[in-house]
């Protein structure tokens, strides 16, 4: 698969948009719990960057068995809540509902636990494109730390 151009994002058509404030997840995105990685998206500029939230908290099921007696939010799970806000962003461009697939995961570290009760911010910046797919550079905060950043490449296709 070819390099998505680097620093693209900048020239993208109809991109003009005004900040939103995305407070229902699901009614961008077909996510839904426990899977749903993000309750709430700001967009600052449509197709481009935004910042997603989410709380963590010790009782999810999927977060027993990781570790038991001392739950850690698995780096998967911010990995994808970095991909969901990035397709929220993506499709905030387009006025319209849709879904974002995954297509690549790169250069992603990981530099401090997240430990339940969290709260972590995904911020997300696209940073290139080929076609229909975008290379979105993310970072997953919490308390003000970068607890995990990395790249991801996915497409976001209106419903």
């Amino acid at each position: 698969m070819p390099e998505p151009e680097e620093n693209a994002a900048h020239n993208l058509p109809g991109l003009e948009g005004e900040p939103v404030h995305i407070a229902n997840p699901v009614e961008w995105i077909p996510h839904r719990p426990p899977i749903l990685a993000v309750d709430s998206v700001d967009v600052s500029r449509p197709g481009q960057a935004g910042t997603g939230r989410r709380r963590f908290m010790p009782e999810e099921p999927w977060l027993a068995g990781h570790f038991p007696g001392r739950p850690i939010v698995p780096g998967v799970a911010l990995i994808e809540g970095i991909a969901q806000t990035a397709a929220i962003v993506l499709l905030s461009a387009l006025g319209k509902k849709g879904e974002g697939v995954l297509a690549d995961v790169s250069r992603f570290r990981f530099k401090s636990p997240v430990i339940p009760p969290a709260d972590v911010t995904f911020e997300v910046e696209v940073i290139g494109r080929f076609g229909n797919l975008h290379k979105v550079a993310g970072k997953a905060l919490c308390g003000g730390a970068v607890a995990a950043e990395g790249e991801v490449v996915l497409s976001a296709d209106p419903r």
